[in-house]
């Protein structure tokens, strides 16, 4: 049976999210869906003379983000009148985490209310900023919620397709409610209150790892649904399953098998910037009282499990660590005292390097049949 409940698909940056919207908005009047409500970018909805903004296109955007029909933010123009005046600024980042009540504040509760209040058919929340609020989120709404989630240290180097992903890492971290262990981690990277600068490469992925594994223990209690996008990315049957369990709680039917996740794999003379840095973060969160040790357990084989999915795929390991390699020299440069500038700076003419050879990689894949698994071996 079909649901009447609104669904929340909570998720980081860089994990699928624009896939898993437009899956739901292509069944057309069923439902009506959001793509991230809050992003920054909303506040055009209370100005008049900004609206048109909101039918931007990201076409052909170095974010690899499948076609859309329609433009990302068409849902919110449409009903701009209904919400003129209830975004806030403070929504994307100020407001990330929630006080110690851990009560929504009542401009979001307002402003959610009227996006489920005019939605067409069941409202669909995709966010990407919800996991320090998605417990006050499933209090206050009831609704479906879905976490999907990425394996790090892929997720990570995702992360460098553009300067914007760091600098919206770095804006969370100033939220005035930040928990206790990201507050060690923000001290440890220096984070101050001027303009987000680049950082190295230990801090960088310590940062990023911080806010995952916060989020990975906040949506796992909330979720009736997790996906891993490596795992429907690199098993048919885990696809089969998701899409399946996915149906049922929907009430339609959502075929995942055109999903794509670019995963690397990584040699054992890299592993000590990944593991270091996240022992650290492991550490910081059970003395905090954040989580057990058996959590962290969790999560870290949970990451694990994800990376083992890409290594009966073909890679050639050499190529991607050198250039790993290389954009990671380039982001000490850009954090160092003689700072790179420019607007094509050499670290993204890196990545776009790497990201050219995970193109044209096969690994690049959308969950092998069976068979498949067994005939695509890593190059070693």
């Amino acid at each position: 049976m079909a649901t009447t409940r609104p669904i929340f698909i909570h998720s980081l940056f860089r994990s699928a999210s624009t896939f898993f919207f437009q899956k739901f908005r292509s069944l057309g009047p069923a439902f009506t869906c959001y793509q991230e409500p809050f992003n920054e970018a909303l506040v055009a909805l209370n100005d008049p003379a900004r609206h048109e903004r909101l039918l931007g296109t990201q076409e052909g955007s170095v974010l690899r983000h499948p076609r859309l029909d329609l433009p990302y933010f068409y849902e919110f123009w449409s009903r701009r009148q209904h919400l003129a005046g209830l975004y806030r600024k403070a929504f994307a980042y100020e407001q990330y985490f929630l006080d110690e009540s851990g009560c929504l504040p009542a401009a979001q509760v307002s402003y959610l209310s009227a996006l489920i209040e005019h939605a067409d058919g069941v409202a669909v929340l995709q966010c990407c900023r919800s996991s320090g609020r998605a417990a006050a989120l499933r209090r206050e709404f009831g609704g479906i919620h879905v976490q999907v989630w990425r394996e790090p240290r892929n997720q990570w180097w995702s992360y460098k397709v553009a300067d914007y992903f760091d600098r919206a890492t770095q804006l969370i971290y100033r939220c005035e409610s930040l928990p206790p262990a990201l507050r060690r981690i923000r001290a440890m990277a220096h984070i101050g209150a001027g303009r987000p600068q680049p950082l190295r490469p230990r801090e960088n992925y310590r940062l990023f790892y911080g806010l995952w594994l916060d989020a990975w223990l906040r949506l796992q209690p909330q979720a009736d649904l997790s996906i891993s996008l490596d795992g429907i990315a690199t098993s048919r049957a885990d696809n089969d399953d998701c899409s399946r369990r996915l149906g049922e709680l929907t009430g339609h039917a959502l075929g995942l098998s055109d999903v794509r996740a670019s995963g690397m794999v990584f040699t054992a003379e890299e592993q000590g910037l990944y593991s270091e840095a996240e022992a650290e973060v492991h550490a910081l969160f059970v003395q905090s009282g954040q989580a057990t040790w058996q959590q962290v357990d969790a999560a870290r084989e949970a990451a694990r499990t994800a990376r083992r999915g890409y290594e009966c795929l073909e890679h050639d390991p050499i190529i991607e660590r050198n250039l790993r390699q290389a954009t990671l020299v380039m982001m000490e440069q850009r954090a160092g005292p003689a700072r790179l500038s420019g607007r094509m700076r050499l670290a993204q003419l890196w990545m776009r390097r790497l990201r050219a050879y995970r193109q044209r990689s096969p690994a690049l894949m959308s969950a092998p049949e069976a068979g498949d698994r067994g005939r695509l071996r890593r190059a070693r």
